[in-house]
């Protein structure tokens, strides 16, 4: 009898969260269908919210503990990715952020639910998520279909159920013969085809079409959510664990080879950096080489000074993994070594960071430069991160690589790249009275009300203005409230 009624709790349990997913199709209709990105795409992530915390306090009896408060933190960033498309009009980062946000999701929730044995970090967890949602998902993909014919099953007798079931396997089978009849009679009568063809247009319209792809739809986000959610909260059969096989020896860099590449690696770096510090930020001008102002000076070199830097990235990290620990006098050396490097690529990062600086000085600021500005800002943290890596060995390197990237990322974000760059250009015509109008105007819209303000020029507004009139015709086709964005709203203001 107990297991009768665990068997019937749980069915009941399925039909719930299949209703429950059976909202977030409808949710994800009203929300996208014919629509533009806007605040949808935050009230969506809330209804997906909405929905696991609801399962997840029915199946796994899911309390906030400070055990899995790094497992909750997770939503910080989610929301304030799915809140820039609320803020903000940059396509480019709407774009990644729309793959991204969904990964995060499955991220934390596989973390909640502890549908992992790795660490979040490790190699290992990618495999599980994977898993996840390429092997189980998929899986239970069936489960709708199967309690959509017990439902209706425990609503008919069994007579009146069979002569269903009958009647369907009749309809089966009779369509791709009807298929095959009814084109070799529209072959041997033209007028009969004619009236054949005819029945389509009638019965069906666009309209029709519309509704029934719409219908469709919903029914797979249905069947997707309610797949993904299964897999999380579902029993998994115990899989069997293959022995791993152990290395019968780890790889591993001789210490005098490597001190030796290292020392003379850093004697070069060391010269390198006292130029760059003689001739870029010291006070005093120097002797440059004839034919060479110091602008000139200032732009050259600056994608050699980054390849540099990712290669020294990628030797410290190599260093710090296969060195030698056998002799630790040798390994304290190596360590030293590794620091002098990561101290002078610092020195080239600030010295990249300066030309950059000089560039745009001289040609004005645009997005590859931009970010070009940002990367080096992120390698110098890595590099920090790695340094505290080469005295502690304990230290884990990936996880707060992670942690960094995704906070770079989400801070990347909010500090609004488009109305950065119109304000610098803005600042540099002022200055100069050098623009490219036309770069200004391919901008997205959070940079119109900063160009608009600050350029207090008649003619460079008009030309701006007649730039931007293909755009305006854009900003006004969609007028749903679930596109509604902050920044296309304050951009109107500006559109006469």
């Amino acid at each position: 009898m107990k297991r009768l009624a665990d068997v019937a709790q749980e069915q009941k349990g399925l039909q719930w969260l299949l209703l429950g997913a059976f909202g977030i199709g409808l949710l994800f209709d009203l929300m996208f269908y014919g629509k533009g990105l806007g605040i949808s795409y935050l009230l969506f992530v809330i209804g997906l919210y909405g929905l696991f915390i609801w399962q997840a306090r029915q199946r796994i009896h899911l309390r906030f503990s400070r055990k899995q408060v790094f497992d909750w933190i997770w939503t910080l960033p989610i929301l304030l990715l799915a809140f820039t498309f609320f803020l903000f009009s940059n396509p480019h980062f709407h774009l990644f952020n729309l793959l991204l946000i969904p990964l995060l999701f499955v991220i934390q929730t596989i973390l909640i639910t502890k549908r992992h044995q790795a660490k979040w970090y490790e190699a290992g967890f990618f495999m599980e998520m994977m898993e996840t949602l390429l092997l189980y998902t998929p899986k239970y993909t069936r489960l709708p279909f199967r309690l959509t014919k017990e439902r209706i099953k425990d609503r008919l007798d069994q007579e009146k159920y069979g002569v269903m079931k009958k009647v369907f396997i009749g309809i089966g089978i009779s369509v791709p013969l009807l298929v095959i009849v009814l084109s070799l009679l529209s072959n041997a009568d033209s007028v009969f085809g004619h009236f054949l063809g005819q029945i389509p247009r009638r019965v069906i319209d666009v309209d029709s079409l519309e509704a029934i792809f719409r219908m469709m739809l919903i029914g797979l986000i249905t069947i997707l959510v309610f797949s993904y959610m299964y897999s999380l909260f579902g029993k998994r059969e115990e899989a069997a664990e293959l022995p791993v096989p152990e290395d019968d020896k780890k790889i591993v860099w001789d210490g005098v080879i490597l001190v030796t590449i290292l020392a003379i690696i850093n004697i070069v770096y060391t010269a390198f950096t006292y130029i760059q510090i003689s001739y870029l930020f010291s006070g005093t001008k120097r002797i440059l080489p004839d034919e060479l102002t110091y602008a000139e000076y200032a732009r050259n070199g600056f994608n050699e000074l980054v390849t540099v830097t990712v290669i020294n990235f990628l030797i410290l990290l190599c260093t710090m993994h296969f060195a030698s620990r056998a002799k630790p006098m040798l390994y304290r050396i190596i360590q030293v070594l590794l620091s002098m490097l990561t101290i002078c690529t610092g020195f080239m990062l600030v010295s990249a960071y300066f030309r950059l600086s000089l560039y745009e000085d001289a040609y004005g600021y645009t997005h590859t430069r931009l970010l070009a500005h940002a990367f080096m800002i992120f390698l110098f943290v890595l590099f920090i991160i790695a340094l505290l890596k080469i005295w502690r060995d304990g230290f884990s390197l990936i996880k707060y690589y992670a942690i960094v990237t995704l906070v770079s990322y989400v801070f990347l974000n909010y500090i609004n790249m488009d109305v950065i760059i119109a304000k610098n250009n803005i600042q540099r015509y002022h200055s100069t009275g050098n623009i490219d109008i036309e770069y200004l105007s391919e901008l997205s819209y959070d940079a119109i009300p900063v160009v608009m303000e600050l350029i207090r020029d008649k003619k460079v507004e008009d030309k701006y203005m007649e730039l931007l009139q293909e755009r305006k015709e854009i900003l006004y086709e969609d007028d749903s409230w679930q596109s509604f964005n902050l920044s296309e709203y304050r951009a109107k203001a500006y559109f006469p």
